[in-house]
């Protein structure tokens, strides 16, 4: 399963890295691509993640998540 996470506020590589560690965190996310240009995050789950999981995640690294696809 993949999912699409749009997040407000990145602005450089060292934003990307934080996102994409604080995404692999979550339990059952197998892999993360940030896509700084696009604003989004394109996460592989082996399992079921519930949506807050995510926005958790995201604002706990700093960031906002404006939509989940």
């Amino acid at each position: 399963m993949t999912k699409k996470i749009y997040i407000k506020g990145m602005t450089c590589d060292h934003c990307v890295r934080r996102v994409e560690n604080s995404l692999k965190a979550i339990e059952g996310v197998s892999s993360v691509k940030v896509d700084l240009q696009g604003k989004v995050a394109t996460v592989e789950l082996s399992k079921d993640v519930k949506d807050d999981e995510f926005v958790r995640a995201i604002d706990d690294a700093g960031y906002e998540v404006t939509k989940i696809e």
